[in-house]
């Protein structure tokens, strides 16, 4: 036992993690689904989408987020993957779209509430129910101007 000087009382040392806990990728997984994914993580602040259509992107995780101001001044985060062949949505960290979100690959595009709005070369008569394509929504929120996200559940 070790002197707890402050208080005058004896009390255990606790020993250290283990080096592995630091490093071992499965307990990283373990951390990322048990704690980083079931909480409210602060992503950055409203200021920094002052307008509709400004957008920015974080890594978080290893997960890609988007974040976009819609039409109704709202903030919303979408996966920051495309629904027809996963590529990327948005390569920079930020700027400002031009009303809609289009993939750089095939130009699939979405509207800035992440609905799925057309689809060069794959029409509706060709059986695509754009309905049930949309962007896969990440749950956000605002405090006091700070904007945070959960990866745990969509909104």
């Amino acid at each position: 036992m070790a002197l707890n000087v402050e208080r005058g009382t004896s009390s255990r040392v606790r020993p250290a993690l283990p080096a592995r806990d630091f490093y071992d990728p499965r307990i990283f997984e373990l951390e990322r689904e048990r704690i980083f994914f079931r909480r409210w993580i602060c992503v950055g602040r409203a200021e920094e989408l002052p307008d509709v259509g400004d957008f920015l992107v974080r890594e978080l995780m290893g997960e890609s987020i988007l974040l976009v101001r819609d039409r109704a001044s709202r903030v919303r985060a979408f996966y920051n993957v495309c629904r027809h062949r996963g590529s990327r949505l948005c390569s920079k960290d930020g700027g400002h779209l031009p009303g809609v979100i289009q993939c750089p690959y095939h130009a699939w595009t979405y509207s800035l509430e992440g609905q799925l709005v057309g689809t060069p070369n794959v029409s509706e008569a060709d059986g695509l129910d754009r309905s049930e394509y949309p962007l896969h929504p990440v749950a956000v929120d605002a405090w006091d101007g700070f904007v945070f996200v959960n990866l745990s559940y969509e909104p």
